[in-house]
């Protein structure tokens, strides 16, 4: 048996949760967020936790790019910058919830993992 080690912080939580995402395109180390106007796109989480998310969306995203990601979980709205650590086809992701989505015939191609610049202090499963 193979014993991969885990190299997430914190723990994740499955989900189906609607979000809206404002991201930049162009280089992100030369970008001036506040005077670049966002593109914005439509998305699902798929999972969360306090760092991070991952995202289904119908549109692909540059790696690197700053994101600011606006959902709710249990009626509270949440709003939180980030980045796209992560990005390619639904298909070609090897993750369990990917493949499961992956497997439903979505419209949703594209899978978006994204860390917070700041982590949710208080998140458990209760608030999923």
């Amino acid at each position: 048996m193979i014993n991969i080690k885990e190299r997430r912080k914190h723990t994740r939580f499955k989900c189906a949760v609607k979000c809206n995402m404002d991201y930049y395109e162009g280089d992100p180390d030369s970008m001036d967020i506040t005077k670049t106007r966002p593109a914005k796109l439509r998305g699902s989480i798929l999972d969360i936790s306090k760092g991070g998310t991952l995202i289904i969306s119908n549109m692909a995203v540059a790696v690197r790019m700053p994101v600011h990601l606006t959902f709710m979980l249990k009626k509270e709205k949440h709003e939180r910058s980030g980045k796209i650590i992560r990005t390619g086809l639904l298909n070609d992701n090897p993750s369990e919830v990917a493949m499961k989505i992956a497997g439903l015939g979505n419209k949703e191609n594209y899978y978006i993992a994204v860390e917070f610049d700041d982590i949710i202090t208080n998140l458990s499963e209760h608030d999923i």
